[in-house]
């Protein structure tokens, strides 16, 4: 293997699949430390790490433990973090700007998109799979909440599949963000721009139809000196759940999380929360769908790169 920073831990398997050149997804590491209570965390995750090791792609969930951050969660770790799962505050929720603060102060945490982003790149990984990115939020013209998603996406070699942006954002305002920085879009089998928890929305978008032309097109993107790309992969139909009907639901989560002053980091967690009890967990349920979806058509491409 190359030379790498001295804060990377390689776990056994991802070690050897980078050194013989075999295909590696990355994972992020919030789902274990702020999206899912345990066990269910560490359920999910193991189900979506196996649904990579049955494609034939070893799985590299990222997260920051004690300054190491760590490529690759091996079981026993896991199991031996347990406790620390129980305990709210545990991890800290760490984006690609406060990377540096945990290394120095031996910190622990939860990697969300753009430090997943910037510690897979380090670790020369070229495909990335989360639920939805970050991105421009309602009322931005006033408050400037801006995820750094946008920015990761605009300087970071790494392919992120997701379902869309979370659906809770200002869609155009984030659309128009993305061209500004010079991020490509690419619908997977789609034309339309999808909603996370619904499958298409009225933003067109670049189509790609198949893992050979993604991997065409990053060969392409990264000559040119291209950085990140979006492969935005529709829910699922089945777990689809139309915008007549999340819709007025976001907004009034919007109203309340503005009644109680919640904004930042904190509105994100409160709106899919707040979601989550107004759907009966229909909108957990659908979230877990989309994520699996998304880890399965990272596994394709990233097969495609490794023939390609």
């Amino acid at each position: 293997m190359p030379s790498f920073p001295s804060f990377l831990t390689f776990s056994p398997a991802v070690r050897s699949a980078l050194e013989s050149g075999s295909p590696v997804v990355a994972l992020e590491s919030t789902v274990l430390t702020h999206g899912l209570p345990y066990p269910q965390n560490l359920q999910v995750l193991r189900a979506l790490e196996d649904i990579l090791l049955n494609a034939g792609v070893t799985p590299a969930t990222i997260i920051v433990l004690d300054s190491q951050a760590h490529i690759g969660l091996e079981e026993s770790l896991a199991e031996e973090l347990a406790p620390r799962f129980k305990e709210p505050g545990s991890f800290a929720k760490l984006g690609a700007r406060d990377l540096a603060t945990a290394f120095a102060r031996s910190l622990s945490g939860g990697t969300t998109v753009s430090a997943t982003m910037q510690l897979a790149a380090l670790s020369g990984i070229e495909i990335f799979a989360t639920g939805g990115i970050g991105g421009v939020h309602r009322g931005w013209n006033k408050t400037l909440d801006i995820s750094t998603d946008l920015t990761a996406l605009s300087q970071i070699p790494v392919a992120v599949v997701s379902a869309g942006c979370k659906a809770v954002l200002d869609i155009s305002a984030t659309l128009e963000c993305l061209e500004t920085l010079g991020v490509p879009v690419l619908g997977w089998q789609c034309e339309r721009f999808p909603l996370f928890y619904t499958r298409e929305s009225d933003y067109p978008i670049d189509r790609i139809d198949s893992a050979e032309q993604f991997a065409s097109f990053w060969h392409a993107h990264k000559e040119l000196g291209g950085k990140g790309v979006l492969i935005a992969n529709p829910i699922p139909a089945e777990a689809e759940i139309p915008g007549k009907e999340i819709g007025p639901q976001i907004e009034v989560a919007l109203f309340e999380a503005q009644a109680k002053g919640i904004s930042g980091k904190a509105l994100t967690p409160f709106l899919l929360d707040y979601l989550a009890q107004a759907t009966k967990g229909g909108s957990v349920e659908a979230n877990l769908a989309l994520l699996k979806n998304n880890v399965r058509l990272a596994s394709e491409l990233a097969l495609a790169l490794q023939r390609h």
